[in-house]
C-alpha cells in the first residue's frame, strides 16, 4: 500500500497482480510525508537497488522499535501492504485522493500463488492446492471492494497493466510509471505453465471462491493471459 498525498493518490495493494513491482515503482515518487508500507526483505533488498523510498509513516504513534519492519499488520502498525480499501477509508478522509487497485485472472493468480508457495518438486498438485483452500489467499474481492461493491475509483485489469498504468498517470499527473526490470517474484512459476493444469474439479472449486472476480470482468477459462 501507498499514499502519495502530492498526487492524491492511493495505491490499495492486491495480491498476485505486480503489486510489489508497482509499490517499487510508486515509492521512487514518494516524498517525505507519503505513506510507504513495508515488503518483504528480499523485495525492500529489490527496492533499494531500484532506487526506491523504504517504509515510512506506516507506524502508529509511540510504535516500538523494530515495528513494522515485515509486510503484514502487526503491534504499532498502521498500515501495512495488503490493507483492504475498507480499514483505509475507516483510518482516513480520502476525499479528493483517487483510489486505485488492480486485479487479474483467478487462475492466473492461482497458479502464480501455487508455484511461489511450492517451489520445487515433489510438489502436491494444483487440485489437492485449490482443495486446501489455500488458493483462497489470491481472492482480491474483499481488498478493494466494500459492503460487496467495488469501492476503488480505478481498477485495472492485469491483462491490461500497460494501458491501465498509462491512463492512471495522466488522470492523477504522475510521470509514466516504467516498471522495466522491476518484476518482482515472477520467476517463480515455471515458463509454459498454463490453464491446462487446471481439472474439472480444479475449475469448479476456483469458479465457486472467485465468483465475484469472474462476474465482474465476465473472465473466462479462454481469456489470453
Amino acid at each position: 500500500m501507498i499514499v502519495l498525498h502530492s498526487q492524491r493518490l492511493v495505491f490499495v495493494r492486491t495480491r498476485k497482480t505486480a503489486g510489489t513491482s508497482i509499490e517499487i515503482a510508486l515509492s521512487r515518487l514518494a516524498g517525505r510525508d507519503d505513506i510507504v508500507t513495508a515488503l518483504s526483505p528480499r523485495d525492500e533488498d529489490l527496492r533499494r537497488v531500484h532506487g526506491g523510498c523504504g517504509p515510512q509513516n506506516h507506524l502508529a504513534p509511540g510504535a516500538a522499535p523494530g515495528a513494522g519492519k515485515h509486510p503484514g499488520p502487526g503491534v504499532g502498525v498502521a498500515w501495512w501492504n495488503h490493507m483492504p480499501l475498507s480499514l483505509i477509508q475507516d483510518r482516513m478522509d480520502l476525499s479528493g485522493y483517487t483510489t486505485m487497485a488492480v486485479d487479474r485472472h483467478p487462475a492466473e493468480k492461482v497458479l502464480s500463488l501455487y508455484y511461489h508457495r511450492h517451489r520445487a518438486e515433489p510438489r502436491t498438485s494444483l487440485e489437492d492446492f485449490v482443495a486446501s483452500g489455500e488458493a483462497a489467499d489470491a481472492l482480491n474481492w474483499p481488498l478493494y471492494t466494500r459492503g460487496g461493491r467495488v469501492g476503488v475509483d480505478v481498477l485495472i485489469r492485469y491483462e491490461r497493466l500497460t494501458e491501465g498504468l498509462a491512463h492512471l498517470s495522466d488522470r492523477v499527473g504522475l510521470p509514466r510509471l516504467e516498471l522495466g526490470s522491476v518484476r518482482a517474484k515472477a520467476h517463480f512459476r515455471p515458463p509454459g505453465t498454463g490453464r491446462d493444469l487446471f481439472t474439472p474439479a480444479a475449475r469448479r472449486m476456483v469458479e465457486a471462491v472467485f465468483g465475484p472476480e469472474f462476474a465482474l470482468h465476465d473472465y473466462t477459462w479462454e481469456d489470453p493471459c
